[in-house]
């Protein structure tokens, strides 16, 4: 009872802080004004920004499947490419833009029957989008750093890539990790350390073979790579004519901004990454809110995707127990 009444109390902090994030962001702005800018949206922009959606949606169900046979788990691309789906539909209503993780692994522990390795393989699968993020970021931020002689955009990627580094050094030595048990005291719980030494076992399947984690880092710097590319077609869509390197450099940051477990959906704080980052390349206050606006428009019109993906995999289901209970009655 008290573990749901904390639940119920952490959902709405997170709402009501979308909620003021969202008010603060758009209370200047004229509703007329961002309406008018968002109708004159051009919409052969949104045939590519769709199949470039699915792409990734497939590259990253591939990324995924390479992981979990790795781990010598086996489950089809189509299946683990409906359970993404799935996942994002999930994201609409669960906090931060990795709630849907946890659909994910849930998923794949009902068909492999071990909810370790399931983990293990979504944790590598965001860790290794993010490295990604973070990188290119990295080396989009010098050219933009010298353009504002701002060592903010330089210094900042790299103290997030820095942090990352050291997450990777600690699971793959392992004993920061294990330190971090005895000084908490976790470690008298052989559930948690049979689970640790569960999830290590699965990041040394990883680590063994260097083509695999060649093919994952290529898939996610082409997943990420497209994504910008998405926001870049969304901004063209708009009329509005920023370079390339731009998005480049801020679109990775904002990504890691929504990924924060404080918002619903990364509401708010993706707006708000969108006015602070966009601002600097030279958009407009209506500009920068009209992208956030229709960037968050295009994902929820893809997610809802995934819910009916959802429908049908839940009739489908249905219908082969009925199915079953026919056939054993006489």
């Amino acid at each position: 009872m008290i573990k749901k009444r904390k639940k119920a109390a952490l959902t709405i902090f997170k709402l009501l802080f979308s909620c003021t994030l969202m008010f603060l962001v758009y209370r200047k702005i004229p509703l007329d004004d961002l309406g008018g800018v968002l109708a004159g949206v051009e919409y052969r922009y949104f045939l590519p920004i769709a199949v470039l959606l699915f792409i990734n949606t497939v590259l990253s169900a591939w990324k995924w499947r390479l992981l979990l046979l790795a781990d010598r788990v086996d489950i089809p691309l189509a299946t683990l490419t409906m359970t993404y789906l799935i996942g994002s539909f999930y994201n609409l209503f669960l906090p931060s833009s990795i709630g849907g993780d946890s659909y994910r692994i849930y998923d794949v522990a009902q068909k492999s029957r071990d909810g370790v390795r399931s983990a293990a393989s979504v944790f590598a699968d965001r860790f290794s989008g993010f490295l990604a993020l973070v990188i290119l970021s990295l080396l989009s931020s010098i050219l933009v750093a010298r353009e504002f002689d701002n060592l903010m955009f330089f210094f900042g990627p790299l103290l997030i890539l820095a942090i990352l580094l050291c997450i990777l050094v600690a699971l793959v030595k392992q004993q920061p990790v294990r330190l971090f048990l005895r000084i908490t005291r976790l470690d008298r719980f052989e559930l948690i350390t049979g689970l640790a030494d569960k999830f290590f076992l699965s990041f040394q399947c990883y680590g063994a073979d260097r083509r695999l984690l060649f093919r994952v880092m290529l898939i996610s710097f082409t997943f990420q790579l497209s994504v910008i590319c998405v926001v870049y077609l969304l901004s063209l869509a708009l009329g509005a004519r920023v370079s390339f390197i731009y998005f480049s450099a801020f679109v990775p940051l904002i990504t890691l901004l929504e990924a924060l477990p404080i918002s619903i959906y990364g509401l708010g704080l993706r707006d708000a990454g969108y006015v602070f980052f966009f601002a600097w390349a030279g958009m407009s206050d209506l500009q920068t809110r009209s992208l956030a606006l229709l960037f968050l428009g295009t994902t929820v019109g893809y997610s809802l995707l995934g819910g009916v993906v959802y429908l049908v995999r839940i009739l489908s289901a249905d219908k082969g127990q009925n199915e079953k209970k026919a056939t054993k009655t006489p």
